[in-house]
């Protein structure tokens, strides 16, 4: 018995060490550097372009599970309506009796039924290499994702979409 619990205490420890290391992905837009607004623009036009062959406009509702605040999200949101795309946003709790002054801004989660849309995320990140930036959009279970090249403010695909199933 003794044997037992000291296997179990071991798998427990070895769980909670394990859950540790697990954090939730970062979505969002993650570039540090400055991109004029114009090439966001052209990135979530050709997004959202890639999504048509793939998820019909006007049959598909797209639940957005993070603030898109960012330039980017502010641009593939309008270009998904003007497409005729039925997207829900995030939206964010936010403590209205704050304790601290720092707590007064702090997001508390984002807050979207899932059951209102197909779960939507994106992350756009770089540069990887000189000039190089990522796209991933997550669509469900699913995801799209290109590479793109930025030279003295003009960007260019440097690679194919990639689906992952």
């Amino acid at each position: 018995m003794q044997r037992v619990n000291q296997r179990l205490a071991l798998m427990l420890w070895i769980g909670c060490l394990l859950a540790g290391c697990v954090s939730p992905a970062p979505y969002g837009y993650l570039v540090k550097e400055a991109v004029p607004p114009p090439l966001l623009e052209r990135l979530a036009q050709d997004t959202v372009t890639r999504m048509e062959a793939l998820y019909p406009p006007a049959h598909t509702r797209l639940a957005l599970t993070h603030p898109a605040t960012d330039p980017y999200g502010r641009a593939l949101i309008e270009t998904l309506r003007q497409k005729g795309y039925g997207v829900l946003e995030s939206r964010v709790n936010v403590r209205t009796t704050p304790s601290t002054r720092a707590d007064m801004h702090t997001p508390i989660e984002p807050v979207v039924p899932h059951d209102e849309g197909i779960p939507l995320r994106y992350v756009v990140d770089g540069p990887f290499e000189p000039h190089l930036y990522r796209l991933t959009v997550f669509i469900g279970n699913q995801s799209l994702s290109r590479v793109y090249r930025l030279d003295q403010h003009v960007i260019a695909q440097a690679g194919a979409w990639v689906r992952k199933e």
